[in-house]
């Protein structure tokens, strides 16, 4: 719903002498000009067409009270008493002020009544205190309303002129009540295509969290960053790797699971000692708490997760151990010359890797409403327990 214009609000004051004069005329004018609307229109037909012939000085003025219609009279005495007053027009294009439900002279009478409270309060008035009377006028193609407003005599005082913030506080109002409808479907459309947006956004991010998921489960990233090793370590390690390579076959792939059992049980011996390093104890210790996580699932009970990471550690030991016969069938020569360090790194990517997968795995079968309060919770720095 677009408009062809915007509202027009006008306003103009008039002070000194023979403004009050000035005042009753303009009033007359706007309450007994061709097309003003006449009366305050009861629903009933019969009712309304008595009401116009019969209340004395029937004019086209209405007032804060919807029950008491102002006098022309009346009016025009208050406005000559005052030693200033405003007026002030608030108009719409005729097909737009129907597009904002302002087709009757009702709907007009119901705006202006909205808007000079308001308006009074903007100007640090009290409502109560601003006098008032206004009529519509719809001219074809042209509808608006005619407000004259003033302050009588002992009330609070005040200037006519408006300051740029007032001016700019009262047309905000008068916006703010003109546009309401279309103000109301606006905020109405605009939320739903934000929320389809912001749906449509985390169906997305959901997407390529799980497709990273999958991923990282399938093919684990390189995790953190390994911790440095004591030279003691390291030269125990290099004692150990040249032990094995003395046991080596001299023939025959280079596969733990193709060594003789001795071999076999020499090498996982070595793969252990490396987990057994402090510095592992992190890596050790986050891996275990992903398996365990994940084991979860599918299992109940206190030690529902220790097959699984029995299986898990086993699974990492084999993968070190590998390493480490890949190291003793370099030869002797390599490991003093930094290989026990590079064995160590690779021990721990190989715990990191099996973490990542752990918990890749764990977070792919967590339930949706689960993983969506983790993730709030994790904006909100918090961690939820199982």
């Amino acid at each position: 719903m677009r408009l062809s214009a915007p509202v027009v609000f006008r306003l103009r004051w008039a002070s000194g002498p023979g403004a009050g004069r000035r005042g009753g005329i303009h009033a007359r004018y706007i309450a007994t000009r061709p097309g003003a609307a006449r009366g305050e229109e009861p629903a009933d037909p019969l009712v309304h067409a008595r009401y116009l012939d019969e209340r004395p000085g029937s004019t086209g003025l209405f007032g804060p009270d919807p029950g008491r219609p102002p006098e022309l009279g009346h009016i025009q005495g208050g406005v000559r008493a005052a030693p200033w007053h405003w007026q002030m027009v608030l108009s719409l294009r005729e097909d737009d002020a129907r597009m904002l439900g302002l087709g009757s002279p009702a709907d007009w009478r119901d705006l202006a009544r909205r808007v000079l409270p308001q308006a009074a309060a903007a100007l640090g008035l009290p409502p109560e205190a601003l006098r008032w009377a206004a009529a519509v006028h719809h001219r074809a193609g042209h509808p608006h309303v005619h407000v004259l407003a003033w302050l009588p005599p002992g009330g609070p005082a005040r200037a006519p002129a408006w300051s740029r913030a007032e001016l700019r506080a009262v047309r905000r109002i008068v916006v703010r009540e003109t546009y309401g409808p279309l103000r109301v479907q606006a905020v109405a459309q605009k939320t739903a295509e934000r929320d389809f947006l912001l749906s449509a956004g985390r169906l997305n991010l959901a997407a390529l969290r799980r497709a990273a998921l999958e991923a990282q489960a399938e093919a684990p990233g390189p995790g953190r960053l390994p911790p440095a090793f004591p030279r003691a370590d390291l030269r125990a390690l290099a004692r150990r790797v040249e032990a094995l390579h003395a046991e080596l076959p001299t023939r025959g792939q280079v596969r733990l699971a193709y060594m003789p059992p001795d071999v076999r049980a020499a090498a996982r011996g070595c793969a252990c000692w490396i987990l057994e390093r402090p510095q592992m104890a992190p890596a050790l210790s986050a891996m275990e708490a992903a398996v365990r996580d994940l084991a979860a699932f599918y299992q109940a009970g206190p030690a529902a997760g220790d097959g699984a990471w029995d299986r898990a550690r086993a699974d990492v030991r084999d993968r070190i151990a590998q390493a480490v016969l890949r190291a003793a069938a370099a030869g002797p020569a390599h490991v003093p010359a930094g290989g026990a360090e590079t064995l160590l790194r690779a021990a721990h990517r190989a715990l990191e890797a099996g973490r990542l997968r752990a918990e890749a795995r764990a977070e792919l079968g967590r339930p949706e409403e689960e993983r969506a309060a983790r993730e709030r919770a994790a904006d909100m720095g918090l961690q939820l327990r199982r």
